[in-house]
């Protein structure tokens, strides 16, 4: 997903944007939690894959967003090019969806309270992946994306050791601050050395979060194919707020 990512964004905005699409239906493919009885009702395909295009369609057209002239809307659509814009109202569409669905529900909306939560929290991660869309549209275009999928590959492989997982925690952020680094020195960037390393290693931190995460949702499961998509995505979504945010400090005094 990183490597697609990468690809994607020296090619075309609309390929990242299809790229983060995929990573929000495999967020949306979540499968379902375990609990006591282990038939949990909690429908949330069409709350995560509603809330991720709503997060995409913004994050492409920004300007849907302008309101009037004059208004405070308009101002904070131009300022942080779509991607904080479309996830407050993916994330309050993905709300909305999910309270709809629980109440389509005919079977006595049993753990009402679990399974609307889990699917709003599955809405905000599918919105947090646009952050990848706004940060090929920054100043950092194509290179920060590149250095933002080098540090969560890089931290993915470290992670993978059947080691220590404090060791391997640590290890991927090293990882991932050499390979932004790496990334940094070999491409035509106005990014420096030391905007690598913050990027590189935060990156990599984030996506170890997103595999704690989602292999902790997933547990329970006695079929591997029932959460092989979740953990990737997840380190994918929390991955791109960092990204994003790093696209925005390019030029900074100091990085």
């Amino acid at each position: 997903l990183a490597g697609l990512l990468t690809l994607a964004a020296y090619t075309d905005p609309w390929l990242v944007a299809a790229v983060v699409v995929v990573v929000q239906l495999l967020v949306a493919l979540a499968p379902i939690p375990i609990g006591h009885d282990e038939h949990i009702n909690a429908p949330r395909f069409a709350t995560v894959v509603g809330a991720g295009l709503i997060a995409t369609a913004l994050s492409m057209w920004p300007d849907v967003l302008e309101g009037a002239d004059g208004s405070s809307a308009k101002v904070f659509g131009h300022a942080d090019n779509g991607m904080l814009a479309a996830i407050m109202p993916a994330i309050v569409v993905g709300v909305f969806l999910a309270l709809a669905t629980q109440m389509l529900r005919t079977d006595g909306r049993g753990n009402l309270v679990a399974t609307t939560s889990y699917a709003v929290a599955l809405s905000v991660f599918a919105a947090l992946t646009v952050g990848w869309i706004g940060a090929v549209k920054s100043f950092g275009d194509a290179e920060v994306v590149a250095v933002g999928a080098a540090g969560v590959a890089a931290g993915m492989l470290v992670w993978l050791l059947p080691i220590d997982r404090w060791v391997c925690g640590s290890g991927a952020m090293v990882a991932g601050a050499a390979a932004g680094v790496a990334v940094v020195l070999n491409v035509d960037t106005v990014m420096t050395w030391v905007l690598g390393v913050a990027l590189g290693s935060t990156a990599a931190l984030f996506a170890v979060l997103g595999q704690l995460l989602g292999r902790y949702w997933s547990e329970g499961h006695t079929h591997p194919a029932a959460a092989w998509g979740l953990p990737g995505a997840a380190s994918i979504a929390l991955a791109a707020p960092i990204v994003y945010i790093a696209g925005q400090l390019i030029g900074a005094p100091g990085l």
